[in-house]
């Protein structure tokens, strides 16, 4: 490691508060992964059919139709 790469660096940092100018914070636009997106959409549309098949005709011999 170079001398000038362990001296602190005299650049501002990150994050200041301070109303005189807008803070710049280092994060990108973020999101959801879309590998989390297709499991998730996926358990949704699983639960749906689930209950459709399991739930419901057992609702209906509950009430009696």
């Amino acid at each position: 490691m170079t001398d000038s790469a362990s001296e602190a660096s005299e650049k501002e940092p990150a994050f200041v508060e301070n109303d005189a100018h807008r803070t710049r914070l280092p994060y990108d636009r973020g999101g959801v992964p879309i590998y989390i997106a297709i499991a998730w959409a996926a358990f949704i549309v699983t639960y749906i059919v689930v209950m459709s098949v399991v739930a419901l005709p057992d609702l209906r011999a509950w009430l009696g139709r």
